[in-house]
């Protein structure tokens, strides 16, 4: 795997971890309720949670690209459809309140954090969409491995670091305030990310 395939990989996966929802909602919450730990823990589980889903993505499309070259393509066509369609509803959405349900107080934090990504049906379909991208037949285990790792590594580290200046620097307010401005540029982001693909498979 070079740097650069790496590094577009990398940044589709901190797009994906920054875009407001549910996810950024428990973190701020057990942050604001409880204390920065309970923020940090809550980041660490939901990064294993990603994990989960980029094993499964990893482990589905390699066997897929393995068994049937054509099904994968069509896969990889919708997968890029995916992400378009998704970045255009990222800009013209309107900013809605994330609902966490009362049952989830019965969990601790790190708990938490695992559960709000493995109940999101729609982070399996938004991995599928991303690796898709670059899984290739020659992949080995060292290339599939930095996929996960890197997908579940960085959703971590973004979620420590939203605790870290939601606790150090009272930023709620301020995240919370502009999440529809955040919405438009990572959806725009989006867009050009699955032209820029979409370019890679044509040539």
């Amino acid at each position: 795997m070079t740097f650069f395939i790496w590094f577009q990989f990398a940044l589709v996966c901190l797009i994906g971890a920054m875009s407001p929802g549910p996810s950024l909602a428990v973190v701020i919450r057990n942050n604001v309720n409880y204390n920065r730990m309970a923020g940090i823990l809550t980041s660490l589980g939901h990064g294993l949670g990603i994990g989960v889903y980029a094993t499964a993505a990893v482990l589905g499309l390699g066997f897929i690209l393995q068994a049937n070259q054509m099904v994968f393509l069509i896969i990889q066509i919708s997968g890029l459809c995916f992400l378009f369609f998704l970045g255009l509803m990222f800009i013209v959405q309107k900013s809605s309140e994330d609902l966490i349900e009362e049952e989830q107080r019965q969990f601790n934090s790190f708990l938490q954090g695992f559960v709000i990504a493995v109940i999101n049906p729609k982070i399996l379909i938004w991995f599928t969409a991303i690796y898709s991208q670059f899984i290739n037949i020659h992949a080995n285990i060292i290339f599939n491995t930095t996929l996960v790792l890197t997908a579940s590594i960085i959703d971590a580290l973004w979620y420590i670091l939203v605790s870290l200046l939601v606790t150090g620097y009272g930023l709620k307010n301020f995240l919370l305030e502009r999440k529809k401005m955040i919405q438009k540029i990572t959806g725009s982001l989006l867009i050009l990310i699955a032209l820029s693909l979409l370019y890679k498979i044509i040539n």
